[in-house]
């Protein structure tokens, strides 16, 4: 019954960054002003913060649909969260906004505030984290109950 539910976490997981890889890819290929500023924390431009992050969540998406290994796949995706997290740590540490711009451009087809996509990206990262970590521990637990 557990495999069932990790096999539709990280389903739905794939889902959520394919999702978000488009819309930051997409984004990256506009024109909006913010994404040629320099990111706060990251020596690259927001255009380039965009890509790298949109490309890293395809990659992960498409092995979460053809890997093998629920572990593997689960490991990788605290890993990503992890990194999320420590970069809106760093700007909350720093006293920066930590307001999403994921849109960059599409703000201008889709009126979403910052506020409501911060909100957003919090609930999501939260999935991310709390999902994958929560299986990892009860993996390790299974594992320690066994030997």
């Amino acid at each position: 019954m557990i495999k069932r539910i990790q096999d539709g976490y990280i389903y739905s997981t794939a889902v959520i960054l394919f999702i978000t890889a488009v819309i930051k890819l997409f984004s990256a290929a506009g024109n909006a002003p913010i994404l040629n500023w320099l990111d706060p924390l990251l020596p690259f431009s927001n255009r380039h913060v965009f890509v790298l992050a949109g490309a890293m969540e395809l990659g992960l998406s498409i092995f979460l649909c053809v890997g093998s290994e629920r572990g593997t796949k689960t490991a990788c995706i605290v890993w990503l969260a992890s990194i999320y997290l420590i970069y809106r740590l760093g700007l909350w540490w720093a006293g920066l906004p930590s307001l999403c711009h994921c849109l960059g451009n599409l703000n201008d087809r889709f009126p979403i505030s910052p506020l409501a996509l911060d909100r957003i990206a919090w609930v999501l990262l939260g999935w991310l984290l709390v999902g994958s970590g929560g299986f990892l521990i009860y993996q390790w637990i299974r594992k320690r109950k066994t030997t």
